[in-house]
């Protein structure tokens, strides 16, 4: 019937205003109602397509760095560590004259320290970066350099009363921030998993020297300062099972992209500082002990779980 209507006719220009104008008003209107949100993009974003690609960094790092050299060979097996005396920590476990220091970057340097020990197992150590986009820059770039198992090592605010400060804590997952669902390919989880074999030597190696140590489910927050109250009230309201222990700011990312590079990574944690309720309020109670030997301890115990036979 539409076609035998003859342009500039009355039944057109009727058809047209009442029913195919409103129609088109109609559409935009629902358009209008659904306001764009970048949180949905976020968790339901097209997997497949990706850029910015770690291994081509990589390679332009060995051929035009003045020490790109060093970059050849490296070992397998890498922490990141977040302290900025690196070699204090080095020298304290033996391997002091061990190690050459290798420094890249632009906007902000990223410093490794590449361990070679006579009758041992060599592994790099990164000073870590804090947030989202350190942790995951520094991982994806030992991934290309030929790293395939990384421990990070840090602190955390405890949540949970059962987890006590003086012990070390190793991560069994942690639930994302929004930088991890851009990293996971598996969108339908809510909690990003370290390798299960790396986070069991790691628990193995701190037994053997006795270290109390507990495993927990952290909760990832990318930034430090001004973190949500409604949200750790959120979460402390979970089942015992799905309730986080910690709060920290890289795991769920850092467990992302490893995820995302096909190595395996853990990450062992140390409580600085515990996020509790006192009179009705959330405040944030600062550990007195000696944190820097808890410290040293989670990062022996880090060397240890890398290089056992």
């Amino acid at each position: 019937m539409i076609s035998n209507i003859k342009p500039g006719s009355t039944v057109l220009r009727t058809f047209i205003f009442v029913f195919l104008v409103p129609a088109l008003l109609a559409c935009t209107t629902v358009a209008r109602d659904k306001p764009f949100s970048v949180l949905e993009i976020y968790a339901n974003h097209n997997v497949h397509g990706r850029v910015n690609n770690p291994y081509e960094r990589v390679a332009r790092l060995r051929k035009y760095h003045p020490a790109g050299s060093e970059l050849q060979d490296l070992p397998i097996n890498a922490i990141i560590l977040y302290r900025v005396d690196v070699p204090k920590y080095l020298d304290a476990l033996g391997y002091a004259g061990k190690y050459q220091v290798f420094e890249y970057g632009f906007a902000v340097l990223n410093v490794m320290y590449i361990v070679r020990k006579p009758r041992t197992v060599g592994f790099v150590v990164m000073q870590g970066l804090p947030g989202a986009g350190g942790i995951s820059t520094q991982l994806a770039d030992l991934a290309a350099m030929g790293v395939r198992n990384i421990i990070h090592v840090g602190i955390c605010g405890l949540l949970d009363d059962g987890l006590q400060y003086g012990q070390l804590i190793v991560s069994n997952g942690s639930y994302r921030d929004g930088a991890a669902f851009l990293l996971d390919s598996d969108l339908r989880s809510q909690v990003s998993r370290p390798d299960t074999n790396l986070s069991h030597r790691l628990a193995l190696a701190a037994a053997r020297e006795t270290i109390p140590t507990a495993e927990s489910l952290g909760l990832t927050i990318p930034v430090y300062y001004f973190q949500p109250v409604d949200i750790f009230d959120s979460f402390r309201a979970l089942p015992d099972a799905e309730r986080p222990g910690f709060v920290e700011m890289e795991q769920a990312s850092f467990f992302s992209v490893a995820r995302h590079m096909g190595v395996q990574a853990a990450s062992v944690v140390v409580g600085a500082d515990r996020i509790l309720r006192a009179g009705g309020r959330v405040v944030q109670e600062v550990w007195k002990g000696d944190l820097e030997e808890l410290e040293l301890a989670a990062f022996r115990v880090a060397v240890n779980a890398l290089t056992m036979e």
